[in-house]
């Protein structure tokens, strides 16, 4: 309904559609012009004075529309209902089928409808949208963290309330009015005249004094309260801002003022019309008199003594019943204040009721506050001493029955009320005459409690002045109760922060806008290294010398308005080795984008970069930092793809034995320094040394597409890295080293294995025996690298190798194709390399044929190419054999070896 077509209307107007359409539609446009006129007030004053930022700007304007549409519907619905009866009349008027009581209703209507617009607006419109102010301010606090303070959100509903709605309400009434002016002419004429009598007792009479009285009340007093209110907080609040605390004896006069200047201007009319009347006499003079002492604020002073018998007599009764109200209400400003500035909750509900049972003249007065979560009413304050505390059902007895109607109770006699409950009065002793009960109700509406106060004293019973005190005074202690809740409140959200702070692993440092500290949490001392508290020392102090890197990220931050980021800083600490940490510097900006502070938050990673440091050593820094990032789970036993490399020094007892052992561990450090280095930039981990021997995990503990390739990768450039080693050993006389290595790659556990004392990450399987084996076999064939079939199906780079034997290790019963890498030695037999290739697959191919003679000529065709080439030799050795020996005619070319 609140986005209408103008196109529309239009078309309507100009008789596309029925004139009780035409109609309907502008009242629709009517009710939207005083909503557009509402909003721009409101905006308007809401832009003026309530220090709204530009967040909350942003926030206002993306929900208007919602809002908006949220209190249209109702509003427009409730239109076409009152507007029911005039479009029934116009239709069956177009239709030709009007009758007279169709028609007369439809002026009735048509005349009362201006009144019924202005109750919508007053009493549906300006609640809803006040309502609405308030859910969205609370809801944007809530969910987008838009600070909007209690003071704007209540002022922001008092603008709606006092200001919007009546300028709606005024302007709808009018403009209704007019609209309505030539359907009541269009009736009248079908009538035939004027309405007949019969019909005019539904007519609702608005006589000219009561409009003046709502302009009077609406456009003048109401503005004028809120305007004298505002002016009372806004003086308060600018004290605050510079720091200055009023007391109630410099503010006292200003209340009084404020309370003086709106009690003068509501009375002004009144003083007019008597001033400039010819009846001016006496009585008037004593009573503007009386008027100025209560506009200077003495109260006490104001007499006015009946002396005559006409009007003025009523005025002056009147006028010294206000003074009493006045005084009544002095007194309970007083009260009022007193209780606004005690905030602990117990000493608080103790002084509640001993002022209430002071500003009643009663004899006993019980607070009962609502417990939400055994739906029950509990006394937490009962003068005298018989009782301590009360709980009864939320719904028993009179206080729950005021608690559950929200209805005040004034009982003259409560022992013929069937909802007292005598026993309590039995069990203490005490002796109930009179009780008056008052709800106590929350901002939002919202029953908390109920006020109970029992026997007036020196009279029979509690009268409707009573009532009316109690009434405004649980107002105050709605107030006070809420306040004190809310500094419980917060005193437990302090609590909480300051627990998480020092709870938390992380350090926190707070620093004011002249960088001093104002707080830091024990993780932050710990990592700066001291013990004694912070607070109050310039940051400057603090991050001296070495650490003013720190002092620099602030005052960049401070400058920049952002983040200052230091990854992997070192704070130098004088008791301690440095602290490593990641440190952010951060501005604090409070809810008017003003700076206030900063605050440092420091990550200590000493541990994990010690840790860091500690795995690199066993694998590359990405692997290490994959696995820190991973987590222990990583670590847990599961089955993987891994390839595993074995490496071992040949004849090493016998050069452990010639250099003695110094040298040999300085010789075993520089090589496995160089081995362990070509591991890891292939992508590798250590798994652990074996005396001279080395086991390196390939896929451990993540998984890659190029493990197979990186593990073959490795042993090659193992060995062009042992020909470097060698080389400067042999320049500085010490005997080289000769190395074989085994790859396999397959399917293993992987995981930390071991006791509970003691664990180590490792594999375990057959491709791990397989590597080790194939390391071993390096011997016997005389071959530097070799490689399983499963390796070399995986590899996904060319690498030069050659099929070797199909062999069968001890321990298993299936054979295994072994190849063996040529990678690291194509460069230096060039040539060479091809014409033993080709030789030793035609050798390898009569051996398996069975072919002897050809086959030992062409191993040594290949053993000429490239002298001293192992396999080849090997298989001359081995045709020799099998020309003397066949194997069986079963045999299937696979040799079993006997060893390890």
């Amino acid at each position: 309904m609140n986005a209408i077509s103008p196109g529309l209307f239009r078309r309507v107007r100009q008789g596309e559609g029925d004139d009780a359409r035409a109609l309907l539609w502008r009242l629709i446009w009517i009710y939207q012009g005083g909503c557009a006129a509402a909003v721009v007030i409101s905006m308007s004053l809401v832009f003026l004075g309530l220090e709204v930022t530009g967040y909350q700007w942003v926030i206002l304007l993306v929900m208007l529309p919602v809002a908006v549409a949220l209190y249209n519907a109702p509003d427009v619905w409730l239109l076409r209902r009152h507007a029911g009866p005039i479009v029934d009349a116009m239709r069956a008027q177009d239709a030709g089928t009007a009758t007279e009581p169709v028609l007369a209703t439809g002026v009735v209507r048509a005349l009362n409808l201006p009144y019924f617009s202005f109750l919508r607006v007053t009493f549906l419109h300006g609640p809803l949208v006040t309502a609405l102010v308030f859910v969205v301010t609370g809801t944007a606090n809530w969910l987008l963290d838009a600070q909007f303070a209690d003071w704007q959100m209540l002022a922001f509903g008092a603008t709606t309330l006092f200001f919007a709605s009546p300028t709606h309400a005024i302007f709808e009434y009018f403009a209704v009015s007019r609209a309505m002016e030539p359907v009541i002419v269009r009736f009248s004429r079908a009538l035939g005249g004027t309405l007949p009598q019969e019909y005019r007792q539904g007519l609702i009479s608005v006589r000219l004094k009561s409009k003046l009285l709502y302009l009077a009340i609406f456009v003048t007093t109401l503005p004028l309260i809120f305007f004298a209110a505002s002016m009372v907080f806004k003086v308060e609040r600018m004290f605050a801002q510079v720091g200055v605390t009023a007391s109630t004896a410099m503010m006292g006069p200003f209340y009084a003022w404020i309370v003086g200047v709106v009690l003068a201007c509501g009375l002004g009319s009144v003083m007019m019309a008597l001033l400039t009347a010819r009846e001016v006499s006496r009585s008037a003079m004593r009573l503007i008199d009386g008027m100025r002492l209560v506009e200077s604020g003495r109260l006490d002073e104001v007499r006015l003594e009946v002396f005559s018998t006409d009007e003025y007599a009523d005025i002056f009764h009147g006028f010294q019943h206000m003074l009493d109200s006045l005084r009544e209400e002095q007194q309970i400003l007083e009260i009022s204040h007193d209780l606004a500035g005690e905030l602990q909750l117990d000493v608080l509900i103790a002084r509640i009721m001993t002022a209430t049972t002071e500003l009643l003249n009663a004899e006993r007065s019980t607070l009962f506050l609502h417990d939400p979560k055994t739906d029950e009413l509990y006394s937490v304050f009962a003068e005298g001493d018989s009782i301590t505390e009360i709980r009864l059902p939320s719904n028993r007895g009179i206080a729950g029955a005021v608690f559950t109607s929200g209805k005040a109770e004034n009982i003259a006699d409560p022992y013929s009320d069937d909802r007292f409950d005598q026993s309590v009065d039995l069990q203490t002793g005490f002796r109930t005459r009179s009780i008056l009960c008052q709800p106590i109700v929350n901002k939002h509406g919202g029953r908390i409690g109920v006020t109970q106060v029992l026997n007036k004293k020196g009279a029979g019973g509690f009268s409707e002045k009573d009532e009316a005190r109690l009434r405004a005074f649980s107002a105050q202690i709605a107030v006070s109760l809420e306040n004190a809740k809310l500094f419980d409140d917060v005193l437990s959200m302090k609590n909480y922060n300051e627990s998480i702070l020092e709870s938390t692993s992380n350090g926190f440092v707070t620093l004011d806008a002249e960088q001093r500290i104002v707080t830091a949490n024990t993780a932050a001392l710990e990592i700066l290294g001291v013990r004694e508290s912070l607070a109050g020392k310039p940051a400057a102090d603090v991050f001296a010398g070495e650490n003013r890197w720190v002092i620099e990220k602030l005052e960049r931050a401070g400058r920049g308005g952002e983040t200052q980021l230091a990854v992997d800083a070192e704070i130098v600490r004088a008791t301690d080795v440095p602290a490593s940490v990641n440190l952010s510097a951060a501005p604090l900006i409070d809810a008017n984008e003003q700076r206030i502070g900063s605050m440092l938050v420091m990550e200590d990673i000493t541990a994990e970069k010690r840790v860091r440091s500690t795995m690199a050593r066993y694998m590359s820094k990405e692997v290490a930092d994959q696995l820190l990032q991973a987590g222990e789970d990583v670590l847990g036993g599961r089955d993987q793809m891994v390839s595993i490399l074995f490496s071992d020094v040949r004849g090493f007892t016998t050069i452990a034995e010639a250099i003695g052992a110094r040298e040999t561990v300085t010789m075993l450090n520089e090589y496995f320094t160089e081995m362990v280095d070509v591991i890891l930039e292939n992508g590798g981990i250590l798994d652990k040394y074996i005396g001279d021997a080395m086991m390196a995990l390939f896929g451990a503990p993540f998984v890659g597409p190029s493990d197979a390739d990186n593990a073959l990768a490795a042993a090659n450039n193992m060995l062009l890295c042992l020909a470097e080693l060698n080389a400067r050993r042999g320049r500085d006389g010490k005997p080289p080293l000769d190395v074989g290595l085994g790859v396999s790659t397959g399917d293993v556990i992987v995981g930390n294995i071991g006791s509970s004392k003691r664990m180590e990450y490792t594999v375990i399987g057959d491709s791990v025996n397989l590597a080790s084996r194939l390391e071993g076999a390096n011997k016997f064939y005389g071959t530097h690298i070799l490689i399983s079939e499963f390796t070399r199906e995986r590899l996904t780079r060319p690498f030069l190798t050659r099929e070797i034997d199909l062999i069968r290790v001890k321990g298993k019963d299936f054979p295994v194709a072994v190849h063996e890498s040529l990678e690291h030695c194509r460069d230096r037999l060039n040539g060479a390399l091809d014409d033993m290739l080709g030789n030793y697959g035609r050798g390898l191919s009569a051996y398996r044929g069975r072919c002897w003679d050809e086959a030992k000529r062409a191993f040594g065709e290949a053993c000429k190419a490239v002298p001293g080439d192992g396999p080849s030799a090997m298989y001359i050795s081995r045709c020799e054999q099998f020309a003397k020996v066949p194997p069986p005619e079963d045999w299937d070319g696979v040799w079993s070896l006997t060893a390890k």
